[in-house]
């Protein structure tokens, strides 16, 4: 049931591993590109930077999203580079790169997609560890060709991944990439036009519609005013985890925990517990992360930001890029029950759901001098929750998900912070914790982990029976 995991879980037997980079043609098309006018999106800059200051200090990133999936038979080699060509030429977001220029960052753009070309080169037999090395080198952000392709050819017949850093992608490319892919790849080999997928968002378009919208956005904006109330409740900052992580200042590679909470029999009924207090999935949890740190901090206040997609239009949910806002989650707790808090929260997400426009970077630009915002306002906690059966995924993608065997997996890098993952797919609900690796905030989060794990647990029992019915 894993959906999400650290790079180093990947295990597997000796495969064939082939490889499709650009060609060198294409690379030198791509220094050829003129400058745009189109800045990075505030989610791309932010990303650049934090790899630029990790690189000073020689420390590793967590930049990488790798999804991969099984396929049976022996792969088709040039069916495989055309469907991959095809991809990158079809997504305007690969088709940038970035250069520092005193302290601002531009944007190149090919202007001709044709010019790309992917090419494969089989590497010859690979264990798991070698496989992991060849992803994590893949080129870095400020390289143009910051994604890779490839294949692990066995007998019984051969996995697919991608490994694209994270400027070119967020969690929504699990909806569509292995199903682009691997539709377009079938279609190929049948001898078919391949299956028209539907013309994809523009993400140079979306990068500068927010660019505008930021220059329209001054402190008197009623979102940028509940941001900076809500960085003021946490002292200026991002909230913070309710238990101990180490010495804040201390640098620490993360470390990660993954774990099935709830099965599908027990997620269906969680789900039917937060629909019976007018609730859904995403404030039953922010529920039950309160009540968790109500038992072990004794917090009477909860707070936390959620990510969640910016994108509107089903053209930009069929297009890759980082369309991501953040909504800041923050209620009472007092001596409220599971219903009473499953609602709250989700009025709490449900009216805040706008501010995830409103990039937290913005925000500080904005408040830049004011008293009660500090200068810098990462770090803290971040609860995501993905539901892999409704949109922008779909049963359909969902079902091909789980037949492909599909996983998706993130490379190490270093942790100031805790991340919750939380994936609803057809087999139940899985989480994936990041935290600081260090003994302190290792005992905090299997503490932590247990805790939330129950909390979840007991209010999905209360409607057990009716799930546990003959055949389910």
């Amino acid at each position: 049931m894993t959906d999400l995991a650290p790079l180093h879980d990947w295990s597997g037997p000796p495969a064939t591993l082939t490889l499709w980079c650009p060609s060198a043609a294409s690379i030198e098309s791509a220094k050829r590109a003129p400058v745009s006018p189109a800045l990075p999106s505030y989610e791309q800059e932010q990303h650049l930077r934090a790899f630029r200051a990790c690189e000073q200090r020689h420390e590793a990133m967590a930049r990488l999203l790798v999804v991969v999936w099984d396929e049976p038979g022996r792969c088709d080699l040039r069916a495989l580079t055309r469907v991959v060509t095809a991809h990158v030429r079809r997504h305007d977001t690969y088709h940038s790169w970035f250069e520092e220029r005193g302290e601002a960052i531009v944007r190149h753009v090919l202007t001709d997609p044709a010019a790309i070309q992917m090419e494969p080169s089989t590497l010859g037999e690979v264990s798991a560890e070698d496989w992991q090395k060849h992803v994590i080198a893949t080129p870095t952000p400020f390289a143009w060709d910051c994604f890779r392709f490839g294949i692990l050819q066995r007998a019984s017949g051969f996995t697919c991944f991608a490994s694209i850093d994270h400027l070119h992608a967020d969690a929504t490319v699990i909806a569509f990439l292995m199903t682009e892919i691997r539709s377009m790849y079938r279609a190929v080999l049948d001898g078919e036009t391949p299956r028209q997928l539907g013309p994809p968002g523009s993400y140079l378009d979306y990068c500068t519609s927010q660019r505008q919208r930021a220059a329209m956005t001054t402190l008197a904006d009623p979102e940028v005013k509940e941001w900076i109330a809500f960085l003021h409740r946490n002292n200026g900052r991002m909230p913070s985890f309710a238990l101990p992580l180490g010495v804040p200042e201390d640098r620490y590679h993360a470390e990660y925990v993954h774990l099935d909470i709830l099965d599908d029999t027990a997620m269906a009924a969680f789900e039917s517990a937060c629909h019976a207090s007018g609730a859904r999935a995403i404030g039953g949890l922010l529920a039950c992360a309160a009540l968790t740190e109500r038992e072990l901090a004794g917090r009477s206040r909860y707070s936390v930001v959620t990510p969640t997609t910016t994108r509107r239009s089903p053209q930009a949910f069929r297009t890759t890029g980082w369309c991501v806002g953040v909504v800041p989650i923050d209620f009472d707790v007092q001596e409220r029950t599971f219903p009473e808090l499953a609602i709250t929260a989700q009025r709490n997400f449900d009216e805040r759901l706008r501010l995830a426009n409103v990039p937290i970077e913005l925000v500080l630009e904005l408040a830049v001098g004011l008293p009660t915002i500090r200068s810098v306002a990462t770090g803290g906690v971040m609860l995501s929750y993905m539901d892999v059966n409704v949109p922008p995924l779909s049963a359909h993608i969902a079902r091909q998900w789980h037949q492909g065997n599909g996983r998706v997996y993130i490379n190490q890098g270093m942790s100031a912070q805790v991340a919750l993952w939380f994936f609803r797919t057809q087999c139940g609900l899985s989480l994936t914790a990041a935290y600081p690796a260090n003994g302190t905030a290792r005992a905090s989060m299997h503490r932590y982990v247990k805790a939330l794990t129950g909390a979840c647990r007991r209010a999905a029992d209360a409607l057990i029976p009716a799930y546990s019915h003959v055949g389910r």
